[in-house]
């Protein structure tokens, strides 16, 4: 039995039969609040800003220390390097509303990832990305050997001001979850994979994340922070939402500021899951109360 094939259709499916021969649509305008027109080199250029503005926040205030009789140190006072950081973090978020500004219109708290997400699959996603960090990092330290301390790790553990400790424990384990994943997930990540893909955008971004910490930390220590950076955005990717990653950096950080200083196992618990309700907390908190913030609007030539 023998059949015959249909004929050719003479008009292709792709096509358009509404629009005139020879006319070309118009390209769908990107939504409002999306990051797809940011270029590739603007999160360099904000993150090279914040920095700068950090480093003349740290010698203006090193200066004021100074003049007070105080005595200015590589590795403090504590409330210098606090002072400094906080500066330096807000910098990174304001670098960033900056400039993605400049090709974002109706910029949004969800524009960098702050969005609603299912509680169950985020817990279940945070914890498998959490195990998959400490097998990773085991594997990599069996490899190139246990790291030195940290600059940061060995002042913590000197440390014994109240006062002093108690900034660097709202620095490290609330501040930084909140300011690095807004910046280095949710607009670094947030472009880059519009231009690399997902993969791409996610290791671009670890090595980066990575990168910015080698002052004052071993080179060791600079590729577990890369395995950390990528398995953020990946976690960012698979949920859609910057809330578990908050939750996870926050719980890592106050895991290593609790073992660093010996904390009793019950108040480093509280500590931990302390340091993550109260930035996923802040975090819907903005994203519930922050209104769309106004963007550049480009006229086209």
């Amino acid at each position: 039995m023998t059949s015959v094939p249909p004929p050719e259709p003479q008009v292709s499916l792709h096509t358009h039969p509404e629009v005139p021969e020879g006319i070309v649509p118009a390209e769908r305008p990107e939504p409002p609040g999306s990051l797809a027109a940011v270029p590739a080199w603007a999160p360099l250029a904000a993150m090279l800003c914040a920095f700068i503005v950090a480093t003349m926040a740290y010698l203006l205030i090193a200066a004021g220390v100074e003049a007070g009789g105080g005595n200015v140190t590589a590795g403090g006072p504590p409330g210098l390097v606090i002072s400094a950081t906080l500066v330096q973090d807000l910098a990174l978020i304001a670098a960033a509303l900056a400039f993605a500004s400049l090709w974002t219109h109706g910029l949004t708290p969800a524009s960098f990832g702050l969005r609603p997400v299912r509680f169950g699959p985020a817990v279940g996603w945070t914890l498998l990305t959490f195990a998959a960090f400490w097998t990773l990092t085991a594997i990599y330290i069996s490899a190139v050997g246990e790291p030195d301390q940290q600059e940061l790790t060995r002042d913590l553990r000197e440390e014994e001001s109240i006062a002093a400790l108690l900034g660097y424990g709202v620095l490290l384990t609330f501040v930084a979850p909140l300011t690095e994943e807004l910046f280095f997930r949710g607009f670094v990540f947030g472009v880059l994979r519009e231009k690399a893909g997902v993969i791409g955008g996610a290791l671009v971004t670890g090595i980066v994340f990575g990168l910015v910490h080698v002052s004052g930390s071993p080179i060791e220590t600079v590729g577990v922070l890369v395995i950390l950076g990528v398995l953020l955005c990946l976690l960012f990717a698979q949920t859609g939402s910057l809330l578990p990653c908050i939750a996870l950096h926050a719980i890592n950080n106050a895991i290593s500021f609790a073992a660093t200083k010996e904390i009793p196992v019950a108040p480093a618990i509280l500590i931990v899951l302390g340091a993550a309700a109260a930035s996923v907390a802040v975090s819907v908190l903005v994203m519930q109360r922050v209104p769309a913030l106004p963007g550049v609007q480009r006229t086209p030539r």
